[in-house]
C-alpha cells in the first residue's frame, strides 16, 4: 500500500464492512455532539468519507478543506471546497464559528500546531469538535495487527486524554467527551443491539474511568478571558505603611517605635 495520508486511506477503508461499522459509530457521536452548536460558518478539515458528517448541524454555511478535491464531489459541494494543506490553513483569524476535525490530528505530523491554527480561526465562544480512534479500542488493536496495520501504525493515533490536555492548555472548556460502544467484531448497524453484558461492562468501566470504545469524540468551546478593570489591581508602594486610615512613611513608624521603647 502506498504511503497515503491517513484521511485518504480512511475514505477507502470506510467503504469496507469493518470500516463502515466504525464510520456509523462516529457519525452518531458527531450528530449528538453538534446538536446544540450554532453559528454562521463551519469548517470541516479533511474528507474521510463521501457522506456529510455535519448534515444535521445547524450552522448556516459549511466549508470543506483537504489536500485534494474528492472524485465524487457534486458541483454544489465543489463551490464550498477549499484545497489546502492541513498544516497551513488559509482562513482568517476570528472568522469560523465551528471547526470539525474527523481524524485530522491523526493525519498531521504536529497535531498541537494544527490546534493552535484552529484556535486563531475560531471566534470567541466558538466550538471545536475532534474525533479519533481510541488506541485501546478492540477493533483498532485488531486493525493495527491485521491487513491495514501499515496505515494504522503510521497514523498519529492520539488518546482522548491528550487531546483534552491540549485543549485545556489553550484555554478551552471541555463540554463533552463521548465514546462509541464496545465492539470487537464487525456489526450491522441497522440491526445491532449491544448485549446486556456489554452495556453493564461499559457502565462499570465508565465509573472507574476506563473507556475502551473504538471511536471517541471531544467537543470544546473557546472561552473568552474577562478583562481586569483598570484601578482594581493596585498595591501600596513598598515604602509605605497603612495606619489608622492614613498613609505614613516608614521613617515615622521607626521614630514612633523608638519613642515608645524609651518611655518603657
Amino acid at each position: 500500500m502506498r504511503n497515503l495520508p491517513f484521511q485518504t486511506f480512511l475514505s477507502h477503508f470506510y467503504q469496507t464492512p469493518k470500516g463502515l461499522s466504525l464510520l456509523n459509530d462516529e457519525k452518531l457521536l458527531i450528530e449528538r455532539s453538534l446538536d446544540k452548536v450554532f453559528g454562521y460558518y463551519l469548517v470541516q478539515m479533511g474528507m474521510t468519507c463521501e457522506a456529510d458528517l455535519t448534515q444535521k448541524c445547524r450552522v448556516s454555511h459549511k466549508v470543506f478543506t483537504d489536500l485534494a478535491l474528492p472524485k465524487n464531489v457534486s458541483p454544489e459541494q465543489a463551490q464550498e471546497f477549499v484545497v489546502a494543506d492541513l498544516n497551513y490553513l488559509p482562513f482568517k483569524d476570528d472568522s469560523i464559528d465551528a471547526a470539525v476535525m474527523p481524524h485530522t490530528l491523526e493525519s498531521v505530523s504536529d497535531p498541537y500546531h494544527l490546534l493552535r491554527q484552529v484556535d486563531k480561526m475560531l471566534v470567541p465562544e466558538g466550538h471545536i469538535l475532534i474525533t479519533g480512534f481510541n488506541p485501546f479500542g478492540c477493533q483498532i488493536i485488531r486493525q493495527k495487527m491485521g491487513e491495514n496495520r501499515q496505515s494504522f501504525n503510521r497514523a498519529n493515533l492520539v488518546k482522548e486524554s491528550r487531546v483534552v490536555d491540549w485543549l485545556n492548555v489553550l484555554g478551552y472548556e471541555i463540554q463533552k467527551v463521548s465514546f462509541s460502544t464496545l465492539s470487537c467484531a464487525t456489526k450491522d448497524v441497522e440491526t445491532y443491539q449491544p448485549s446486556r453484558f456489554l452495556l453493564s461492562l461499559e457502565y462499570w468501566m465508565d465509573k472507574v474511568g476506563l473507556d475502551l470504545g473504538n471511536v471517541y469524540c471531544v467537543l470544546a468551546k473557546k472561552k473568552v478571558g474577562s478583562p481586569t478593570p483598570v484601578g482594581l489591581n493596585w498595591r501600596l508602594a513598598p515604602w509605605q505603611t497603612v495606619k489608622k486610615g492614613r498613609v505614613i512613611a516608614n521613617s515615622e513608624v521607626h521614630q514612633s517605635r523608638a519613642v515608645d521603647s524609651s518611655n518603657k
